[in-house]
């Protein structure tokens, strides 16, 4: 099968979903090794590249290397973005260098996941079932996208962040519409609401850890905090539904 962009898309929020969920995890157990924490990073782009992988519905590697790299670019572009438009540099060299450090273990490690899967699986098709999982990673790096770009672009804004956010969500649900073998309406549906409940939770309670360290709130996450997640997410899922079926009615029905 041939080249797909949809699926170069999807390669990008699938690698996004696995590194920082993986940069999530470890900020959890609580890791403080700068190169461990690099290593960790890759592993979790690996997973990315490898679900990637299985989730393209062209060549396989070629996607989701291209969504790896795009991948890079971007967080290196947020962060000389985040430098400020006047000239003067918010971000020091050295945070320059862990974006970069952090992309590139991110983009290394999704293309060798890609690589790998390939070799396991070849063009072998994903069951319907697997788009449960591959819509939840990807909202998961929705999530991550969705706030820190949409932070950057709104200074602080909710607004920016929030429509950033559903439009992550509608993309990746063309994407899998567009890249899925059967309609994947429910797996968009659910595997979108809960990515980006999983990563909203998990964010918020690392937040409410550290703060809580250093005598600044409690430990656990505010009980007000779950509705606010309930929202957002499955707001996130409607959107990532109406995604699907715009995907799936114009280009993945057609390819089916």
């Amino acid at each position: 099968m041939g080249f797909s962009f949809a699926s170069v898309v999807l390669s990008y929020f699938l690698i996004a979903g696995g590194t920082f969920f993986a940069a999530l995890l470890s900020a959890r157990i609580g890791i403080r090794s700068e190169y461990l924490g690099y290593i960790i990073l890759a592993l979790g782009g690996f997973l990315g590249g490898l679900v990637a992988a299985r989730a393209s519905k062209g060549s396989t590697i070629i996607e989701p290397a291209i969504g790896a790299v795009l991948l890079l670019v971007s967080f290196i572009a947020v962060g000389l973005a985040a430098s400020g438009t006047d000239g003067r540099a918010v971000l020091l060299p050295s945070a320059m260098k862990g974006i970069a450090l952090t992309s590139a273990a991110s983009a290394g490690g999704g293309i060798a996941g890609a690589f790998v899967a390939e070799k396991l699986f070849g063009h072998e098709q994903a069951g319907g079932v697997s788009w449960i999982l591959y819509v939840a990673m990807a909202a998961f790096g929705a999530g991550v996208i969705g706030t820190i770009f949409g932070g950057v672009l709104g200074k602080g804004d909710a607004g920016p962040m929030f429509g950033l956010l559903a439009l992550c969500s509608l993309i990746i649900g063309i994407t899998a519409g567009a890249s899925a073998h059967s309609r994947p309406l429910g797996a968009a549906f659910l595997g979108g609401t809960l990515g980006l409940a999983g990563f909203f939770f998990l964010a918020i309670y690392i937040m409410v850890s550290v703060l809580s360290k250093h005598g600044g709130g409690p430990g656990d996450v505010p009980s007000e905090a779950y509705g606010g997640i309930a929202i957002i997410s499955i707001g996130g899922g409607i959107a990532t539904l109406i995604g699907a079926l715009i995907g799936w009615a114009t280009v993945g029905k057609k390819q089916s």
